[in-house]
């Protein structure tokens, strides 16, 4: 296991999630008082995780819904099995353990950010063990509590709201699985299994390509979750992951383009010539002119890929540049209203996917070109013998 397993991610999203419980569990020991009073006692450990949950559902209007239902459901079933006390409420504290991690996905949208992580099977089946054993430690630390308010007279009202908060403190921290070991975003971990392997402006480029993805990430992490905002987030996922692989296809020819390599074949290939020259034998010179002459096409064909070299960085640069712009656009996009955000959001998605697409078929044009060029300057037509 290494060490980026145990990394923990969001630490103000898991704050904001344990908040969240403390007061969802004050209102379930409110709400639980109030069922007493009225003499239809609920359990406070079904009470509690469900107000969790549904406290700390996240993502759109559907989203919510569904895991607020789901919460209520799955929570509330284990009450109706039979189980013994115990399993009970470890089944639904696991239950309300996955559901928080599921929440954490619907907050960051499963294709609407860039640079981010995402709880994977492995992470709910945490979430459910964690829940399960916080929620029977809240409840025993629950009842102990409630018995030393009781011994102090204190009142009744705040007893509940103090218990009721103290178990949904326990069942929040169950989220912690879900910022925990996250799998990395794929774009960003591609881009991090290349980069060892580039080197000179290749690695540069690409290394600048990821640093802007991740702050673009970054960025739209703080606007309201819109189709317009996974829009972008997939063009700059395409435009990051192009232009890292694009880089990869010219891993290792650095060292071949070198102006040093193509010295030393230019002079082998006129001491080759020299040789030729100086030979008095007519098959050895003849295998010294052809030896010669291929080494002449090997200098010619690294000339050749030196211009192509050129133009992929110049094709990375502007790559590169529109990620920067990007990144500058979403920075202006987070002091404005959120009606305005929305609006601006979609135009700067749509705006941006029409340049990746015109600069993208520019490119493909320049690659089929040049192709062409080369194609035509290796094998040439030859001319029909004389008649």
């Amino acid at each position: 296991m290494n060490a980026a397993v145990l990394q923990f991610h969001h630490r103000e999203a898991f704050e904001h999630t344990v908040t969240r419980a403390l007061a969802a569990g004050a209102g379930a020991g409110l709400l639980q008082w109030l069922t007493l009073r009225l003499g239809v006692p609920v359990p406070l450990t079904w009470l509690v995780p469900a107000a969790v949950v549904l406290a700390c559902a996240r993502g759109d209007r559907w989203d919510r819904g569904l895991l607020s239902g789901l919460g209520l459901l799955l929570i509330g079933l284990p009450y109706g099995l039979g189980l013994s006390p115990g399993w009970t409420v470890a089944t639904s504290g696991a239950a309300a353990g996955a559901l928080l991690v599921r929440a954490r996905l619907n907050d960051l949208g499963e294709e609407g950010q860039v640079a981010e992580a995402r709880p994977t099977l492995v992470h709910y089946g945490l979430g459910g063990v964690l829940g399960a054993g916080l929620t029977l430690a809240g409840g025993v630390v629950a009842d102990i509590l409630a018995l030393r308010l009781a011994s102090v007279a204190t009142p009744t009202l705040l007893a509940a709201g103090v218990v009721g908060a103290i178990v949904g403190l326990f069942v929040g921290l169950g989220a912690i699985a879900a910022h925990l070991g996250l799998t990395a975003d794929p774009v960003e971990a591609r881009a991090e299994e290349l980069l060892p392997q580039l080197s000179g402006d290749f690695h540069a480029l690409s290394e600048r390509a990821l640093s802007l993805y991740r702050h673009c990430g970054q960025s739209l992490a703080k606007l309201p979750r819109e189709p317009a905002r996974e829009e972008l987030a997939r063009t700059l996922a395409r435009i990051t992951r192009g232009a890292v692989e694009l880089a990869s296809e010219w891993a290792g020819v650095e060292a071949q383009l070198e102006e040093r390599a193509t010295a030393e074949l230019q002079a082998e290939r006129d001491s080759l010539e020299r040789s030729a020259r100086a030979s008095t034998d007519a098959v050895a010179r003849r295998q010294l002119e052809v030896a010669a002459a291929s080494l002449s096409e090997e200098v010619e064909r690294l000339g050749d890929m030196r211009q192509r070299r050129e133009r992929i960085i110049a094709r990375l640069r502007a790559e590169v540049a529109l990620l920067e712009r990007a990144r500058v656009a979403l920075l202006s996009l987070r002091s404005g209203q959120a009606q305005l955000k929305a609006a601006e959001l979609a135009s700067l998605a749509r705006r941006f996917r029409a340049l990746s697409t015109a600069q993208g078929e520019e490119g493909q044009a320049m690659d089929a070109v040049a192709a062409q060029v080369t194609l035509a300057q290796v094998a040439p037509v030859e001319a029909p013998p004389p008649a």
